[in-house]
C-alpha cells in the first residue's frame, strides 16, 4: 500500500486544508458532489478525505497505523462503504478503492455484468447507514462512478441525501455531473477539480518516473491518466483516435470507415477520450475568439458525445453509435475546426 494514498495529491492542497477544517469542526457536509475530467485525483481525494475523517489519531492528514487506519486499509472499516457497479463493499486505500479480502455487503451475479449501480447495491448501503455507527465515529460512503447510478438506485439514495443519519457523509465523485439528476445534484455541495498547472503536473509525474509530455497532452493537462497511457499503448492509439476524427472532419475518411476503425470494446473509453478531446478543441476556439458558429458547431458535438455515452452504458450497438457520430461530424467538423478568419 502506498502511503502517498492517505494524502491528496499536490495541486489539491487548498481544497484540503478546506475540507478537513471542515471536518475538525464537525461541519463537513453530508452529501458532496466531487466533479472534474477524468484522471485529476478526485477518488485519490475522496479517499484520503474519508481516511482523514474516520482517522483516531490524525495530524494534518490520516496516520495510516490507528485502529481506524488499518481497518480501511484492507477495505474492512465498517464504517467505510463504496457503491459502484460491482455492487455495495468495504472502501479500501487501494487505488481501485477496494481489496479482494475486504467487505462485501451486497454484489450482483457473477453472470452478469453490470453497466449501472443498481438499486439492490444502493438499498444495501442506505441500509448499512441507517446502523449506529462503530467506535462513535462518522460514516462515510463513496459513490462512483455516480453518474451511472440508474433513475431507481438514484431515487432510493434521495432519500437519504434529503434526511441523512446523523454523522453520515456521501461522497459523489463524477465526469460527468450533469448525467445525474438535478433533484440530487442540487442535494449535494458542489466540489469542483480542474487539471493542474502543467508545470506541476510535470512535475509530480517526473516523480513517479514519467517524462511523457505528450501523455500529458492527450490527457488534456490529468496527470493520472496520463501515467495511466504512458504505462501502455495509450499514447499510440489516442494518436489514431485523433488522426481518424480528423480525417473525417477534413473529409480524407468515411464516416462508416472511420466507426469501423473503432474496436466495439474500447467504445465507452472512446466516447470519454472525445468528449474530452472536444472539449479541449472548444476551450481553444474560446481562447481564440473564434466565430459563434464555430463554437456552436463544436458545443453540439460535444452534446451529440455526451448523448452518445449515455445510450452505450445502455444497449444501443455501438457501431451505430459510432457511425452516426461520424455522420454528424462530418456535417459539422470543416466549421468546428476552420480557423478563424
Amino acid at each position: 500500500m502506498s502511503a502517498a494514498l492517505w494524502r491528496p495529491l499536490p495541486w489539491q492542497q487548498e481544497r484540503w486544508l478546506e475540507l478537513t477544517s471542515l471536518v475538525l469542526q464537525q461541519r463537513l457536509p453530508h452529501a458532496m458532489l466531487l466533479s472534474g475530467g477524468a484522471g485529476i485525483g478526485k477518488r485519490w481525494f475522496a479517499r484520503a478525505l474519508i481516511a482523514f475523517t474516520l482517522c483516531e489519531q490524525r495530524s494534518g492528514y490520516a496516520c495510516g497505523h490507528c485502529r481506524s487506519c488499518l481497518q480501511l486499509a484492507a477495505g474492512s472499516h465498517p464504517n467505510a462503504a463504496l457503491l459502484g457497479v460491482d455492487g455495495h463493499l468495504g472502501l479500501a486505500m487501494t487505488p481501485d478503492s477496494f481489496a479482494e479480502q475486504g467487505l462485501v455487503h451486497w454484489q450482483p451475479d457473477a453472470e452478469r455484468k453490470r453497466r449501472d449501480i443498481s438499486i439492490e447495491g444502493a438499498r444495501s448501503l442506505i441500509a448499512k447507514l441507517s446502523l449506529a455507527s462503530h467506535y462513535g465515529s462518522a460514516k462515510c460512503a463513496m459513490i462512483e462512478p455516480a453518474d451511472l447510478l440508474n433513475a431507481s438506485s438514484a431515487n432510493a439514495l434521495l432519500k437519504t441525501i434529503e434526511e441523512p443519519p446523523a454523522g453520515t457523509h456521501l461522497l459523489l465523485i463524477s465526469e460527468r455531473p450533469q448525467a445525474l439528476p438535478a433533484t440530487l445534484r442540487s442535494r449535494c455541495q458542489r466540489i469542483r477539480f480542474a487539471p493542474p498547472e502543467t508545470g506541476v503536473a510535470r512535475a509530480w509525474m517526473a516523480e513517479q518516473g514519467v517524462r511523457d509530455e505528450e501523455a500529458l497532452a492527450f490527457a488534456l493537462g490529468a496527470p493520472l491518466r496520463a501515467l495511466a497511457l504512458s504505462a501502455d499503448d495509450g499514447v499510440a492509439i489516442r494518436r489514431q483516435w485523433a488522426e481518424l476524427w480528423s480525417a473525417v472532419a477534413a473529409g480524407r475518411r468515411d464516416p462508416l470507415s472511420a466507426a469501423a476503425a473503432v474496436d466495439k470494446d474500447s467504445v465507452a473509453e472512446h466516447l470519454s477520450w472525445v468528449q474530452s478531446w472536444l472539449a479541449g478543441e472548444l476551450r481553444e476556439l474560446l481562447s481564440r475568439a473564434a466565430r459563434a458558429e464555430q463554437r456552436e458547431a463544436l458545443a453540439l458535438m460535444v452534446q451529440d458525445v455526451y448523448d452518445a455515452q449515455r445510450r452505450a452504458a445502455g444497449n444501443a450497438q455501438p457501431q451505430l453509435l459510432m457511425e452516426s457520430l461520424f455522420v454528424r461530424w462530418m456535417r459539422l467538423g470543416r466549421t468546428a475546426l476552420a480557423r478563424a478568419a
